[in-house]
């Protein structure tokens, strides 16, 4: 089967894009990761080998991918967000090879002014160099019209629970722009009888969104921040919950295009979800509890705690849809 490089700004521990990976190449395509940075570190998957190379080394070894004839050159998924946009171009130009780019959100992130504008001229330069773009969230077909759906995943299985009890609620979020304090502070005062402990990373610098949550943990002592979360650590954390809180905020373009891991997450590991109606929880609704109105909020947590849970779909699923998607490159 044609080999593929996967093309990544995000270190293995914490990139949702290396399962993926993983898949691909247990399905019989001879896989490369390669975190794409000053000195980049290349991954066969094959033997779990790392090497660290130099940019320029780098560029020699896709020059001499030329070498080889068109159809067994790899194809390269470009899951490089708008980082390195010139690098990604130029790997390209010298390798000759079929690139996929991985439209896994709206790249654009809210951006405003001169860095919006610097940023779309990025997104257009590497659309326009790729052969096939894919897709995570369904409304970013309407953003990419050629391109082609292949979705989130979770690679996480169901464990024994420890010690699940209905009101402990898991909240899996990435602490910024798309979370939505306000449904935090209220649903912990409308479900006073629930502890709401909240898992996730904030940025250095996001001292804003910091103080929201630290805010709202003096207020409401039934939240707690518990820190950030990784990869490695999900699925003992997981194993600890019955049911989890999901608000993201539905007033923003910032919560319109994600397909979030933390629903796949949580259902690949027997966590029922109450989730704000955002559209890809709206998609999901059949595995998804939508939350309307906050102050059903109590009633939405019992419902979902006891509702059967059970996975959405794995990185193998994923990894199919890109085998296919990649067979049918010339």
């Amino acid at each position: 089967m044609r080999p593929v490089i996967l093309l990544t700004v995000r270190p293995v521990e914490s990139d949702f894009r290396y399962p993926l990976a993983s898949e691909l190449n247990a399905l019989g395509h001879p896989a490369e990761y390669i975190f794409l940075k000053r000195q980049p570190l290349v991954t066969d998957m094959a033997t779990g080998t790392i090497e660290t190379w130099s940019l320029g080394g780098l560029f020699r070894h896709f020059a001499g991918l030329r070498r080889r004839p068109a159809d067994r050159r790899p194809v390269v998924f470009n899951s490089t967000n708008l980082a390195f946009p010139w690098t990604s171009i130029g790997l390209r130009a010298v390798s000759g090879t079929r690139w996929c780019l991985d439209m896994h959100d709206e790249l654009l992130y809210g951006a405003t002014g001169w860095q919006r504008a610097k940023m779309a001229t990025a997104q257009r330069m590497l659309v326009a160099q790729s052969d096939m773009i894919v897709h995570a969230s369904p409304s970013l077909a309407a953003l990419f019209p050629t391109s082609h759906h292949i979705g989130n995943a979770s690679s996480l299985a169901m464990r024994p629970k420890v010690d699940p009890d209905p009101l402990r609620v898991l909240v899996l979020a990435s602490i910024d722009d798309r979370f939505d304090f306000d449904a935090l502070a209220e649903g912990a005062r409308v479900a006073a009888d629930h502890v709401f402990e909240v898992h996730g990373r904030i940025q250095r610098d996001d001292d804003a969104n910091r103080a929201r949550l630290e805010a709202i943990c003096a207020e409401r002592p039934n939240v707690r921040y518990m820190g950030p979360y990784s990869d490695a650590t999900l699925p003992d954390l997981l194993s600890h919950y019955i049911v989890s809180f999901a608000p993201y905020r539905t007033d923003t373009a910032l919560t319109e295009y994600i397909d979030p891991l933390r629903f796949y997450h949580c259902l690949a590991s027997g966590v029922g979800i109450v989730s704000t109606p955002i559209a890809q929880a709206r998609r999901m609704s059949d595995r998804i509890t939508l939350l309307c109105d906050i102050a059903d909020l109590p009633t939405k947590l019992a419902e979902a705690a006891a509702r059967p849970v059970s996975a959405a779909r794995s990185w193998r699923d994923v990894a199919q849809a890109v085998s296919r998607l990649i067979a049918d490159l010339r």
